[in-house]
């Protein structure tokens, strides 16, 4: 009898070390093996702790191995848009329109240690940097479409997972970055559009002050255009701020932001009055009111924003948003003298309640862009055309109608805020429209 039990617990044990395992069920089976070897009294106590600590200390490490080398991501959105337009200050109705659209984004991520991440991810579209939408029927006779490289970068830290001591996280984005100066609390597109990606370098750091209270630093010199002949134009942007949770459904935050546009050239000008210059649809900026001159070459704008959120877990949460940003640079333009004010100032402010999982959830906000307020060709694309001197709202809404597959609503309302010609001529026109887009989003990961 000793005998048989010696065999078996040989037998068992190599099964054990030997034997490949496989996820799931298998790693279940190799504990229930262990179990039966030690209520047949084949192995003690002892041997059965070793034994199953040793097998699940293997299993972790060929968890490890089998990890992926890409795990990918993305969505496909399917889009009706129609614009409806009433006559402009120029005396001109443009023709309503209506179109098909999709956008195809596919990302991936590789874990190279655990220091170390490599993300990537195409998308669809044509050559504007703020839409990665394309178009049905844009080219003749059903002719192929474009992906494009929307983020290629590497998300490095000296701390292994990024992790500075107990309570704080340090790391930077090198490459073809995502904008680290727009978050998801409320409709956050007031100066950028949310499919810009920056080109340069992040610094990103967090830490946790007490239970509940985050403070966050974010900062990065990025590239406008690589320039041969003479120095770069370039961005320099710093953001600070907190997020907090002071009740179980109580929670809010805050930031206050930098961003300074330096060696900026002629074409940088061009793109920000009418959209000349490069690829960049848009313009509003007053040629020599963006900076001071049109010369200059520096634009510094400061923003602010809060949110707060009540009621959250709960079926019906509401969250109420608020932004407000000013061009330091900005002055009164000497190419039309008519023109007294700076026209710096950008501001906006919103409610959303509900929850589109549990029920539905439904937006309304307000935004009012000066002329200089920040430089056109970031505007959003969306909300104004991405165009500046516009006021206007936007009402939207999203539902979970199935797993992973969103149904989402908006339409933006908009009007120039000044009128007059030629001083407002490149953001006048068409701005008085009626902007609705119906979206079906399928998500996988």
């Amino acid at each position: 009898m000793k005998r048989w039990r010696l065999g078996w617990a040989v037998i068992g044990s190599a099964l054990i070390v030997a034997m490949p395992a496989r996820a799931g069920e298998d790693e279940s089976s190799m504990h229930d093996l262990i179990g039966v070897l030690k209520e047949r009294g084949v192995i003690g106590e002892d041997d059965y702790e070793a034994i199953a600590a040793k097998n699940a200390a293997w299993e972790t490490r060929r968890a490890q191995d089998r990890k992926p080398a890409l795990s990918f991501h993305g969505d496909l959105r399917g889009r009706y848009e129609s614009f409806v337009y009433d006559e402009d200050e120029t005396g001109s109705e443009r023709t309503n329109r209506h179109r098909g659209r999709y956008r195809l984004r596919l990302g991936a991520n590789a874990e190279i240690n655990d220091r170390a991440t490599v993300v990537m991810r195409l998308v669809s579209g044509d050559t504007d940097l703020r839409s990665t939408n394309q178009t049905l029927g844009s080219g003749v006779d059903f002719d192929t479409d474009d992906l494009r490289i929307d983020l290629a970068y590497a998300h490095v830290s000296p701390f292994a997972h990024g992790r500075l001591g107990e309570n704080g996280r340090l790391a930077f984005e090198l490459g073809k970055v995502p904008n680290p100066y727009v978050w998801k609390q409320g409709k956050d597109f007031m100066l950028w559009d949310h499919d810009i990606t920056l080109e340069g370098v992040s610094a990103l750091s967090s830490v946790e002050i007490t239970e509940g209270l985050e403070a966050f630093l974010s900062g990065g010199y990025y590239i406008l255009d690589e320039n041969s002949t003479s120095k770069d134009p370039h961005l320099w942007a710093v953001q600070t701020g907190f997020h907090a949770s002071p009740a179980e459904s109580v929670s809010l935050g805050a930031r206050v932001s930098w961003f300074r546009f330096s060696s900026l050239d002629a074409d940088f000008h061009a793109r920000s009055v009418d959209g000349s210059g490069g690829a960049t649809a848009g313009g509003g900026n007053i040629a020599d009111g963006l900076s001071g001159g049109v010369g200059s070459q520096d634009v510094q704008v400061v923003e602010t924003a809060a949110y707060l959120g009540l009621l959250g877990g709960t079926s019906w949460p509401v969250l109420l948003y608020a932004t407000w940003a000013n061009n330091l640079t900005a002055e009164a333009s000497q190419i039309f003298p008519s023109l007294q004010d700076e026209e710096d100032t950008a501001w906006g402010a919103g409610v959303e309640i509900g929850n589109k999982k549990k029920y539905v959830m439904l937006g309304v906000g307000y935004w009012h862009i000066e002329a200089n307020a920040f430089p056109s060709q970031f505007i959003d694309s969306d909300l104004f055309d991405g165009v500046t001197n516009r006021e206007g709202f936007a009402v939207y809404g999203s539902r979970s109608i199935l797993k992973n597959t969103d149904l989402n609503l908006s339409v933006f309302i908009s009007d120039e805020i000044e009128s007059a010609l030629p001083v407002f001529v490149d953001s006048v026109p068409d701005a008085d429209r009626v902007r609705v887009q119906a979206d079906l989003v399928f998500s996988f990961k």
